[in-house]
């Protein structure tokens, strides 16, 4: 996979099925190794590693309900209170951050 300007981690990869898989501490289970997954497990990894972020207030792959609408969010950070501090979206590198993908 390419290289991040994020720390390197240990990642643990996989082959099932054909296709490559990649440990998600957050899920505590193997996912799709996509761009975009890439991306994630390594911010993930800088946050619990390098900010020492706590791994029980994170989540991935998480639905809040914003406005009265659900939304899907790549990565939430909690606060000790459990309301959401921080909404990450995570874009493969080669995804080009226009305002149609930040309205996103």
């Amino acid at each position: 996979m390419l290289s991040l300007n994020l720390p390197a981690f240990d990642a643990k990869i996989a082959a099932r099925n054909g296709k490559n898989v990649i440990f998600d501490v957050i899920r505590r289970r193997y996912v799709a190794l996509t761009p975009e997954e890439w991306v994630r497990q390594h911010f993930v990894h800088f946050l619990l590693a390098h900010k020492g972020y706590p791994q029980a207030l994170m989540a991935n792959e998480v639905q809040v309900q914003l406005n009265g609408t659900k939304k899907r969010c790549d990565t939430v950070l909690y606060r000790r209170d459990l309301t959401a501090r921080m909404i990450v979206e995570y874009k493969a590198p080669e995804i080009e951050i226009t305002q149609k993908v930040f309205d996103q």
